[in-house]
């Protein structure tokens, strides 16, 4: 009888052990990301928008990851025992897609995907919470928060972000109309 407690007691261990390792194993990230990123040249592409007359420039999927990465790099610590260790951002549809490679506690690697929305708030670029998931299953939106990127705080003190626009995998900076007194003071100072 205690043969059999004894016994069963070490299959049971067993499995918990078995079980412990499977989640570790399952929450793993599936890609190397890091937080490395390039500069992105928003106040020469306003510049150029500017004497090219137009209203708006054109964020490409490449400038968004790397705007975003830079935000994170800002912050790493999501939350207390969560660092963001690697991410990369792109844009499916209407939404900004954020995977990200994160480390809890300092020992668990854990790798999640976050859909955003993106809104303008002026002066920021905010990126709403719409779904959250690790390796296909859902999470609770709760858990995380929106991102904010500020975005017109890049650009010249008379440049105004109007609203942004996402066409053919690019986000469309649309920019208030200067006025001339405007224009004139922006050309002067570059």
């Amino acid at each position: 009888m205690l043969k059999k407690i004894g016994i069963t007691l070490i299959v049971l261990l067993a499995l918990v052990i078995a079980a412990c390792f499977g989640a570790v194993i399952y929450v793993k990230p599936t890609e190397q990301l890091d937080l490395r990123f390039n500069e992105v040249p928003l106040l020469e592409r306003a510049l150029t928008m500017i004497k090219n007359l137009k209203t708006s420039f054109v964020l490409s999927e490449a400038d968004i990851d790397n705007i975003g990465k830079a935000a994170i790099r800002l912050k790493p610590e999501y939350q207390p025992g969560v660092l963001i260790t690697g991410a990369r951002f792109n844009l499916e549809g209407e939404r900004l897609v954020a995977h990200l490679n994160l480390k809890l506690r300092d020992r668990l690697p854990v790798g999640i995907v976050i859909y955003y929305k993106l809104e303008w708030n002026e002066p920021n670029l905010v990126a709403k919470v719409d779904e959250a998931k690790l390796r296909g299953i859902s999470l609770s939106k709760g858990y995380f928060d929106d991102i904010v990127i500020p975005l017109g705080s890049q650009l010249p003190e008379l440049l105004h972000i109007k609203g942004i626009a996402i066409d053919k995998g690019n986000v469309v900076v649309s920019i208030r109309k200067p006025t001339l007194r405007e224009l004139r003071v922006l050309i002067e100072q570059n």
